[in-house]
């Protein structure tokens, strides 16, 4: 089975009887990166950025591709609360994991509900750091962690090749501004609510390095005030939980 990693919309109106053969021999012009879907992305970045705190519920379908080209879908939802700088919480649940992923700014754990195991290491004082120390020491690809990246100091559109905007459009709702992008990897296109909240209410990614294009949609509903305290990003294992290691990636 080939898994979707992870980020479409794509139109072709083959012309080929209408060309002359000579003219078909011609390279495709490079895609075009409209400055505007650039100044979009940046902008919700920025905004993202100057959240002190939000909660989020998001739906995710993701594709995967069994070895005769056949697609799977699979559904998860994830919940995260975030309290910057330093407080996260994530939950995600699909029918196969049911994990709570915590950090307090000292501490990370991690808690499998359903084996009723957790852990809980030393953790860094930044939620980049985080990130970046959760997936390069023990291999766990923090949910959502685009939200966190998006604006950051280290974040560069350099890797966009193509970049549009395709116009207005409606999630669940809320009235957006649609875009689309290219990577040499991905396609992916994002919307944008209009108007001074600049948030992300959906993004569909579109994996090329598969010749079967695989997707990943998630869908964000958005709460800017939630309500918590600082217990909410502190575990309290379950009754009989069993407290293993984290194991950390070893050098090959």
């Amino acid at each position: 089975m080939k898994t979707l990693k992870q980020t479409g919309i794509a139109l072709a109106l083959s012309l080929a009887v209408l060309v002359p053969a000579a003219r078909a021999q011609t390279p495709a012009a490079a895609p075009a990166i409209d400055q505007d879907a650039i100044a979009a992305l940046t902008r919700m970045g920025t905004y993202l950025r100057s959240l002190k705190a939000f909660q989020i519920d998001v739906a995710i379908t993701d594709e995967d591709v069994l070895d005769d080209g056949q697609k799977i879908q699979s559904e998860t939802r994830t919940s995260l609360l975030a309290r910057m700088p330093n407080g996260l919480r994530v939950e995600r649940s699909n029918d196969r994991v049911e994990r709570l992923y915590l950090w307090d700014g000292k501490n990370a754990s991690l808690l499998a509900r359903r084996m009723n195991y957790y852990a809980t290491v030393p953790a860094p004082a930044t939620i980049e750091e985080l990130i970046a120390v959760l997936d390069e020491q023990y291999g766990i690809d923090l949910p959502l962690v685009d939200l966190f990246l998006w604006g950051a100091p280290k974040w560069t559109p350099a890797q966009i090749k193509g970049a549009m905007v395709v116009g207005p459009s409606v999630v669940a709702g809320t009235t957006c501004d649609q875009y689309a992008f290219r990577q040499d990897e991905v396609d992916y296109q994002i919307w944008i609510q209009k108007g001074d909240y600049p948030l992300p209410r959906k993004i569909v990614i579109t994996t090329k390095t598969d010749e079967a294009r695989p997707q990943h949609t998630a869908v964000y509903t958005w709460n800017l005030a939630p309500s918590f305290n600082d217990a909410a990003f502190v575990l309290d294992p379950p009754t009989g939980a069993l407290r293993v290691p984290l194991a950390k990636i070893t050098a090959k």
